[in-house]
């Protein structure tokens, strides 16, 4: 347990304290997306219809053009077994981006790791709990593409919490901390 949260603080500290000396000046992104086929639906043997696929939220801080660090956020509920929540940090690196053609599209990949927090839907009343920390939850993505500049669709090909498709919306968000230096002056 303390190595889990041990790696969840860390990947935290390395998103506040990155030097600013290396970051793209603040440009950071929020992913909106929707999975199929989780590892956790395909490990226990499910039918699709029995899962609700996997809504997520991901915060991303660009470390340079190529490198982001984030953290994911995303549910599962497994109607015959579970429901899952994952906290991951991540990381991802951009091996191909068209930033200066009309319309830019960035081809990546990305790795995470942490916890998922599982509560166990076959618990009756007075049978042991076992719900809380328990899973590793990690997502290994070889192929990313994101179409788009500030606002942009993005799809996954990959096997973890997210599933082994996904895909939706992520936005660029404003440079927060260089437009209140600005307005100080």
């Amino acid at each position: 347990m303390k190595g889990k949260i041990s790696i969840l603080c860390f990947a935290l500290f390395m998103i506040c304290f990155v030097p600013r000396s290396l970051a793209q000046r603040g440009k950071s992104e929020i992913a909106v997306g929707y999975g199929y086929y989780s590892i956790y639906s395909l490990y226990n043997g499910v039918p699709f219809s029995a899962s609700s696929g996997v809504p997520t939220i991901t915060y991303r801080y660009y470390i340079n053009k190529n490198v982001t660090l984030g953290m994911g956020i995303g549910y599962e509920n497994i109607r015959t077994d579970a429901s899952y929540l994952s906290f991951v940090p991540e990381l991802t690196f951009c091996y191909l981006d068209t930033r200066d053609d009309l319309i830019r599209v960035r081809l990546y990949g990305g790795i995470a790791y942490g916890i998922s927090i599982l509560d166990d839907l076959s618990v009756h009343p007075g049978a042991a709990d076992r719900s809380g920390p328990k899973l590793y939850g990690f997502q290994g993505t070889p192929l990313g593409i994101r179409i788009g500049r500030q606002v942009a669709f993005f799809a996954e090909i990959g096997l973890g919490y997210k599933g082994l498709v996904n895909g939706g919306l992520c936005v660029r968000v404003p440079k927060i901390l260089r437009q209140h230096r600005l307005a100080d002056k």
